[in-house]
């Protein structure tokens, strides 16, 4: 088996950190080499320890919440209403570059860890906090919110679903994994920048501005015209998927001229070019579903899904297969890749024997990919830190 990633390591993170957002973070610096030391409330831990589905014996089984976010990482149990467990904590914080932390607003001012006198005492110390609504004030400061709340929030939740229906949410943590991902950013932007200043830094993350920020397509389409996007048929951009002759569906765009007359082409319809009506980006944008989509689905009657996106393909025309969950489990580009890691916990075997994958961090480095490590048993590590006190050292 590979050798694990090593971009950081001698890096050491805390995390107090539950649910998706700060451990979806913490999980990319643990497959990237951090050691990341992850603080769990005594006798319970995260709450996703304990969702379903699960896998492995019924006394000692791995989650499928809390698996995808926290392989590779030490897990100690602390009580931090209590002086010990602080104290413990604070030993941590001394030898630690990081700390990540998404718990209530206000939790760390609470228990005596409010960032600008952690900064104070431990200056080296990077200190990113995960929010819903920021910690630098503001209307909505105070507010709990979950991804579902975020989805709905930023405006996401009204551009998903059909025109005449509700407001859908994308189904999965999608603001809390975005979270997570600009989370990493600024922890590894706030790192490299105490490489030269010597001075570690408050990173405030939160989601609502995350959420906002992803959606700068439509908030940019918003400031330019003034209308308001909302679900349905996208204005600004031919975009759609029609059925193929099995009755599968495939992906495309058409978001250039150029791309028109190779879409065109492909059909065997060099006339459809000069049609006044899809002419240009917007008019085959505003009939996308009307005319171009039933002109695909006409052209691919006799098709399968792969035949009719390789014959788009040749031509130079952008499309893809839409693919079930199942599909892109098992497809051969993935793993050439080697997406999806053998999860490397002795627990993690299906019925069969066969073993547990799942995706590790999705990037490679000069051609090597993450091995992502075990999942932690709830206060694993409890005896390698909740050692007798130590004089406290300042990074």
């Amino acid at each position: 088996m590979a050798d694990r990633l090593k971009q950081l390591d001698g890096i050491r993170v805390v995390s107090l950190e539950q649910f998706i957002a700060a451990p979806y973070c913490t999980q990319m610096l643990a497959d990237a080499g951090a050691e990341i030391i992850k603080i769990e409330r005594p006798g319970t831990g995260d709450p996703r320890r304990w969702y379903d589905p699960r896998i492995g014996p019924d006394d000692d089984y791995i989650s499928g919440g809390f698996a995808s976010y926290n392989r590779g990482k030490k897990s100690v149990e602390l009580d931090l209403s209590t002086e010990g467990d602080r104290q413990v904590l604070h030993e941590l914080l001394a030898s630690a570059d990081v700390l990540v932390s998404n718990l209530r607003p206000g939790s760390l001012d609470r228990q005596g860890l409010a960032p600008a006198l952690l900064r104070e005492r431990y200056p080296r110390l990077v200190i990113c906090e995960i929010s819903g609504f920021g910690t630098s004030g503001g209307p909505y400061a105070n507010w709990p919110a979950f991804d579902s709340v975020i989805q709905g929030m930023s405006g996401l939740s009204s551009l998903v679903g059909e025109a005449d229906g509700p407001p859908g949410l994308a189904p999965m943590g999608t603001m809390d994994l975005l979270a997570g991902i600009y989370a990493t950013i600024g922890v590894l932007t706030a790192l490299v920048a105490r490489a030269s200043t010597g001075s570690g830094a408050h990173v405030d993350a939160a989601m609502y501005d995350i959420g906002a920020a992803f959606l700068e397509r439509p908030l940019t389409l918003h400031e330019y015209t003034g209308e308001v996007p909302t679900r349905g048929i996208d204005r600004f951009s031919p975009v759609g998927a029609f059925r193929a002759g099995d009755g599968q569906w495939v992906s495309i765009v058409i978001p250039t001229d150029e791309m028109w007359h190779r879409c065109c082409a492909a059909l065997g319809a060099p006339e459809l070019e000069n049609d006044a009506e899809l002419d240009t980006t917007l008019k085959r944008a505003e009939r996308m579903s009307d005319t171009i989509v039933p002109l695909l689905e006409k052209w691919a009657e006799d098709k399968d899904r792969h035949e009719a996106m390789a014959v788009l393909r040749a031509a130079g025309q952008p499309a893809g297969t839409v693919q079930t969950i199942a599909d892109v489990r098992a497809c051969p580009q993935l793993a050439h890749r080697g997406l999806f890691a053998v999860v490397d916990d002795e627990r993690a075997r299906h019925d069969d024997g066969t073993p547990l994958s799942l995706p590790r961090l999705p990037l490679l480095f000069d051609g090597h990919s993450a091995r992502p490590g075990p999942v932690p048993r709830l206060g694993e590590n409890n005896d390698e830190f909740r050692r007798p006190h130590s004089p406290e050292v300042s990074r």
